[in-house]
């Protein structure tokens, strides 16, 4: 299997896995009475770490060695990307009142996911001169 199809396969289980604590926090703190846009930030913080770990353990696997500076790079690609996301899941949440928030999430995980596969990629875990893309 080409490792781009594989690598790609893994982004998915991560960006899965981080859709499902991220969306489904942000559901059971909204039927508790948090407000979404609160518990939005709560579930994007834990939703962080779970898609850190499997990105680092499966889809990028083959670059897992220590890399100075790969944690914080990591932090601020998902930030850019979250802020995007959250954008566009505050957008959906204002503009459309009815909207469950769990749609406002799929909405905004619909463009953070293709801002994070360019910016881990590239930027976080980048092959090295030993590695092939």
């Amino acid at each position: 299997m080409p490792p781009v199809i594989r690598r790609f396969g893994g982004f998915a289980v991560a960006g899965l896995s981080g859709f499902v604590v991220d969306a489904g926090l942000t559901e059971a703190l909204a039927a508790f009475g948090v407000s979404p846009y609160l518990g939005r930030v709560f579930a994007v913080a834990i939703a962080i770490v779970v898609t850190y770990a499997i990105n680092r353990n499966l889809t990028w696997k083959e670059r897992r060695e220590h890399v100075p500076g790969r944690r914080a790079r990591y932090l601020t690609v998902s930030l850019v990307s979250i802020i995007a996301n959250y954008l566009v899941f505050a957008a959906a949440m204002t503009l459309l009142t009815d909207l469950r928030p769990v749609l406002a999430v799929a909405a905004g995980t619909g463009v953070g996911m293709v801002m994070n596969f360019a910016g881990y990629s590239r930027f976080v875990f980048k092959a090295g001169k030993d590695q092939a893309a």
